[in-house]
């Protein structure tokens, strides 16, 4: 299956961002994309993974939106015995490296505030962090799944 290229795939995931597509949806979008995948379903069935699954704080939806995009790739269709790797093991791939880039996988270690909490959420946006932080953390997601899928072609 033909890829766009890690830099296009960004460049797509970036510009996303400044749509203001959530952070999940913007990892799915370019994820999708660059894999030549088009389908109604996308963004939305993204979207509740936002803000680490609807603004709870848990896993970042950069995250959870890159592994949806690996899904593309490497998620089953039926279930079939194991062979060498196990089903989701991509997913535990991106974990690993995201947390060792990052030190973290919730949103509130990563951002140093928890957007769930009123006030904080006003601080997230008087230091515009989706700009600042999110997005870094969106392009870092993409280009980690980006990678595995280019090591594993």
């Amino acid at each position: 299956m033909p890829m766009l290229s890690k830099e296009e795939t960004l460049k797509l995931a970036k510009s996303y961002t400044g749509q203001r597509f959530l952070c999940s949806e913007s990892c799915l979008m370019a994820l999708a994309k660059c894999q030549g995948v088009e389908s109604p379903l996308i963004p939305r069935i993204a979207t509740g993974f936002g803000a680490g699954v609807g603004r709870s704080g848990e896993t970042c939806g950069a995250v959870t939106g890159a592994v949806m995009g690996l899904s593309i790739r490497y998620g089953r269709d039926k279930v079939e015995p194991m062979k060498d790797r196990h089903p989701y093991w991509y997913a535990a791939e991106l974990l690993n490296r995201f947390r060792e880039e990052h030190g973290e996988l919730r949103c509130p270690a990563l951002l140093g505030l928890d957007i769930a909490v009123p006030a904080d959420y006003e601080e997230y946006n008087k230091k515009n962090l989706w700009l600042h932080n999110c997005t870094k953390y969106i392009l870092s997601a993409t280009s980690i799944a980006w990678d595995i899928i280019d090591e594993n072609k």
